[in-house]
């Protein structure tokens, strides 16, 4: 079992298929940028690729993939390898600092609304908000 493994077990816990969708990433060269809750992110050709084994995310990524979104990370494409394992292909986007204005909280919640997501589903924290190159606001834990 990996350190990485053993210090997010509690709730990223091993899981060979997650290991084994990971190890291809970074045998096709991804860049490894971070870890969440429940999966990992690579930069890859100019996008981010995350493994996640969070099914709502799958989801609300299935949801918002090829939309252009206001709040929302642009999502390229999924690819589900199980119910509870799939790859989140997404836009880069550059790192978030400072306070969450309320009304960015009101729009992405309406903006989810609209799109058929469950606003109470969504993790809104600054670690998963992030900017694009105009500065904008976007969730990247959908």
């Amino acid at each position: 079992m990996r350190l990485s493994n053993v210090i997010l077990g509690e709730i990223l816990y091993y899981d060979p298929a997650f290991e084994k969708v990971t190890d291809q990433l970074r045998d096709k060269g991804a860049k490894y940028l971070g870890s969440g809750d429940y999966g990992s992110a690579y930069l890859l050709n100019g996008r981010v690729y995350k493994a996640t084994t969070d099914e709502i995310e799958l989801e609300h990524a299935l949801i918002l993939k090829g939309k252009k979104t206001n709040n929302f990370a642009r999502i390229y494409d999924v690819e589900l390898i199980n119910d509870k394992l799939g790859i989140i292909q997404m836009e880069v986007l550059g790192e978030f600092k400072g306070e969450i204005p309320e009304e960015w909280i009101e729009a992405v919640e309406k903006e989810a609304s609209r799109l058929g997501i469950n606003p109470q589903e969504l993790d809104i924290r600054p670690s998963n908000i992030m900017v694009n190159q105009k500065r904008h606001l976007k969730l990247v834990d959908i």
